[in-house]
């Protein structure tokens, strides 16, 4: 029998994460593909360093869905050994046990988690049985894996636990436990428990179980309760806990993932007063919580699952100010600061409740300066709240704010709507806006069309619009850095916008659609994605992009620039929450993207100055993502 490092953990005090976006999540209608999957466990094992196996089971799929899940859960425990404990999960049924230990035998720390129904009317529909007949034969089912792989460690799930009797259950998961069960899993399947249910179950089926015996939780939110449940029952003792990044799991959703963490682990004081002085004993390695932004990043992207406003944690309102009190003393609007906890460094945000103080910090962020003009920045702030009201959104977006600034009216004459600039994306090359300090850009679904526009030989290298998340995911498969060093370029490309130059694996077959923007092992990747946009380009997940200019030229800061190209120009005024972006004519403040190299060893080259890198002075610039990003100088 190997080593069953999670059991270790629990009984030591230790918290276990039971992470099920890749597997209950698939329940939330997405479907994480399989690099996706063993990237996460990746990188969420490397959360707590070389002790990733003993503080996260990453419930990787149920092979007996088709053969596809199959080898999606295989390359998780193939792909992820010794980051983290991976976990296959099945129905009670031999022939299903026998199936998920084979996806992960032979992978260091693994295991199966077999799905037994614990109420009566469960087991009723389940298996045709009563209850306590259901999990007597369940016992048989811990034999089948052994006889299969000693070495894979098995646990139980005890389905609908909420609505079982709690004796009945202690005394299965005993005997579970005498048969060499690693955990016993109690799952609130329906979400209907409230806080004083969840400890109630987990303390009585603790008690009656015996001191051998390990429990879990997995605790649904239909009611808004997943993550307060699951707190009841780490307070009951219960070390291994049930989460999935965003919540994302059956109909509403579980406790969310960062949610847990942050609360477990950002403050001392807050976890002693929720768990008791045993809160000291929860970490062998204390969780890097810079890594939850990025992490439910990759997730949102993968699964198409939004990251919004309010979404605790990670959430695009994180660290966002947009009034005037908070600007002045952020810390008196926030429970810990998002910059030192989180990395996520604070964002003004124009909205209609804007006062002077924001609307001239977002003009200087932009390159242009209202400090010492009173007529100038009242007229700003005016023009602010009109624009919301009159659009019935709050926020109004840079790139229309700059396009004021720059004295633009609201009509892009001459330019063609957003339906027009999808329709000419299938047959050729289209002029399209990005948000200030950024130029008009030429796209195409065929590269050639792109070069054929800006004047230049058909075959010449373009650029990859990096804004499709299948297309990145399956780009992630042949860059030959490792995912700690992806993850960063994912990050430079949304957060920057910059153009990247990425190394590919010597040894990789990239797709063909990849050639286009690949020159000698080396691939060029723009990294815009401007929401206003996004729409326009969901057509094309395989999109060029080049500069909009033709040789000799600076590229076009303006819709009557773009026109010189030849190709019809999308006026950012027919895109909600863009109208007059890139239209005006004091365009100091706008320039082609700043194009950076990353070698494989985090080595980071100014390969070509642009705008990002414009208020920093080039290397200036370099000095800032290295610290930003954790890149060596």
């Amino acid at each position: 029998m190997g080593r069953d490092v999670v059991r270790e953990s629990a009984r030591a005090g230790r918290l276990v994460v039971w992470e099920e976006s890749a597997r209950d999540g698939a329940q939330a209608k997405t479907l994480m593909p399989a690099a996706v999957r063993a990237r996460l466990a990746r990188e969420q094992g490397r959360v707590f360093g070389e002790d990733g196996p003993r503080h996260v089971v990453f419930a990787a799929g149920f092979p007996a869905v088709c053969a596809e899940e199959f080898e999606a859960v295989r390359r998780v425990a193939v792909e992820a050994e010794g980051a983290v404990s991976v976990a296959a999960v099945c129905r009670g049924r031999a022939a299903d046990v026998r199936q998920a230990v084979a996806a992960v035998r032979g992978s260091a720390h693994a295991r199966v988690m077999v799905v037994v129904p614990a109420s009566e009317a469960m087991a009723s529909t389940m298996t045709h049985r009563t209850a306590r007949e259901a999990l007597d034969a369940a016992v048989a089912l811990i034999g089948e894996a052994r006889a299969v792989d000693d070495r894979v460690a098995v646990d139980l799930c005890l389905a609908d636990a909420s609505r079982a009797d709690h004796g009945l259950m202690a005394d299965a998961a005993a005997d579970f436990t005498a048969a060499g069960a690693g955990v016993v899993v109690l799952a609130d399947t329906v979400g209907l428990q409230l806080p004083s249910d969840a400890a109630d179950m987990f303390t009585r089926v603790r008690a009656g179980a015996g001191h051998d015996t390990v429990l879990a939780s997995h605790l649904h939110n239909d009611l808004g309760l997943g993550l307060a449940n699951t707190l009841e029952a780490l307070r009951a003792g219960v070390r291994v806990a049930a989460t999935s990044w965003l919540g994302i799991a059956e109909r509403s959703g579980m406790a969310a993932t960062e949610q847990l963490l942050l609360l477990l682990a950002q403050d001392g004081d807050r976890a002693a007063r929720l768990l008791g002085p045993d809160a000291e004993r929860l970490w062998w390695t204390a969780p890097d919580l810079t890594a939850l932004p990025r992490l439910a990043a990759l997730v949102s992207g993968a699964t198409g699952v939004p990251l919004g406003v309010t979404t605790p944690v990670v959430g695009t309102g994180v660290g966002t100010i947009s009034t005037g009190t908070p600007f002045v003393h952020p810390e008196l609007f926030q429970p810990y600061d998002p910059q030192a906890v989180l990395g996520t460094a604070p964002r003004v945000v124009l909205t209609q409740l804007a006062s002077a103080r924001v609307v001239r910090a977002v003009a200087a962020r932009l390159g242009h300066d209202l400090d010492h003009d009173e007529e100038r920045t009242a007229a700003a702030l005016a023009w602010v709240k009109a624009r919301a009201f009159r659009t019935g959104r709050a926020v109004v977006e840079d790139a229309a704010f700059a396009a004021f600034l720059d004295g633009a009216s609201d009509a892009d004459l001459g330019t063609v709507d957003a339906d027009a600039a999808r329709a000419a994306l299938r047959e050729g090359a289209v002029a399209l806006p990005n948000p200030a300090p950024l130029t008009f850009v030429v796209a195409g679904a065929d590269p050639r069309a792109v070069n054929t526009a800006k004047g230049r030989p058909a075959d010449q290298a373009v650029a990859l619009w990096a804004h499709d998340p299948g297309v990145l995911a399956e780009l992630d498969t042949v860059l030959g850095l490792e995912p700690g060093l992806a993850a960063v370029a994912r990050r430079l490309l949304v957060e920057e916008r910059v153009t990247l130059l990425l190394p590919l694996r010597p040894d990789a077959a990239p797709p063909a659609w990849l050639a286009p923007a690949t020159r000698d092992g080396w691939t060029l990747l723009f990294g815009a994605r401007w929401a206003p946009l996004l729409p326009v380009l969901a057509d094309h997940p395989v999109l060029y992009v080049s500069s909009a200019n033709r040789t000799g030229r600076a590229p076009a800061a303006t819709a009557a620039g773009a026109a010189e190209l030849g190709v019809p120009v999308l006026g950012p005024g027919s895109l909600p929450g863009a109208t007059g972006a890139g239209s005006g004519t004091g365009n100091a403040a706008r320039a082609a993207t700043t194009t950076l190299r990353l070698h494989p060893d985090g080595r980071l080259d100014l390969h070509r100055a642009g705008a990002q890198d414009r208020a920093h002075g080039g290397a200036g610039y370099l000095e800032h993502v290295r610290a930003v990003y954790g890149l060596p100088g």
